[in-house]
């Protein structure tokens, strides 16, 4: 019972974070020619501050936009793209820890799709979206950027990903989770991976406490068995020597 509880709650987190999406911020804006469309992929993380065991979660919108006029990307808002959590998923990196989600669409804002998850660690996170957009295959990643972050800067350089899919623009970027110990009061939070070290460290002083106790008994047993070994034979000794003389 309580399980299903917990998966409700989540549920209704994930829901809340999916509604919210439009007034999330800091976000990378990329435009793409897949296939032979033009679309702008808006990406970065939900409920911001970003923050380590906070709920948050990837933030992922996709709009078809007119194909640039000159050496500019299109502008305006484009039109929606819905469905895609049909044909795309997305991959969560950090470290050497990977894990595949499948995306939520917003019931609220149409091309808007969220999957939501708990960061646990501070570092550098990135979310690799794959699938097919307009029958086209896509596999792109976005990493979250360490430190401040610029929204506005711009690459206007084109980078063909692969044979059907060409970025033309990139603007702006998203960051990565800041620590919990900054946002606790009045005294520092401890994330749960540092809770986690922490009990990791004291069982392992108690384990290494606990071994020291073992050899200092067993030491102890050792030298009173030795001491009364010593008392026995000093005992025969004298009695033979003891005898000798009689």
């Amino acid at each position: 019972m309580k399980k299903h509880i917990v998966v409700l709650e989540f549920a209704l987190l994930a829901a809340a974070l999916c509604a919210l999406a439009p007034l999330a911020s800091a976000h990378e804006k990329d435009t793409y020619k897949i296939g032979d469309k033009y679309y702008r992929l808006t990406v970065g993380s939900l409920n911001e501050p970003f923050v380590v065991d906070s709920m948050s979660g990837v933030d992922l919108r996709v709009a078809q936009v007119p194909a640039p006029s000159g050496s500019g990307a299109a502008k305006g808002a484009g039109t929606p793209v819905t469905g895609l959590e049909q044909t795309l998923k997305v991959e969560l990196a950090a470290g050497n820890k990977k894990e595949t989600l499948g995306l939520d669409p917003s019931d609220e804002a149409p091309g808007a799709y969220t999957a939501a998850f708990i960061p646990t660690v501070q570092t550098t996170y990135s979310y690799r979206i794959f699938g097919t957009i307009n029958g086209s295959p896509v596999d792109l990643t976005f990493a979250c950027v360490p430190g401040e972050v610029s929204e506005t800067a711009e690459d206007k350089s084109q980078v063909k990903v692969s044979e059907t899919v060409t970025r033309i623009e990139k603007i702006g970027a998203f960051g990565c989770p800041a620590a919990r110990n900054a946002t606790g009061f009045p005294e520092p939070a401890l994330s749960s991976y540092e809770l986690n070290q922490n009990t990791q460290n004291l069982d392992a002083t108690a384990q290494a406490a606990s071994k020291q106790a073992a050899t200092a008994q067993t030491l102890s047993i050792v030298g009173i068995v030795s001491g009364l070994l010593g008392l026995a034979l000093a005992g025969m000794a004298w009695r033979t020597k003891k005898g000798s003389q009689t």
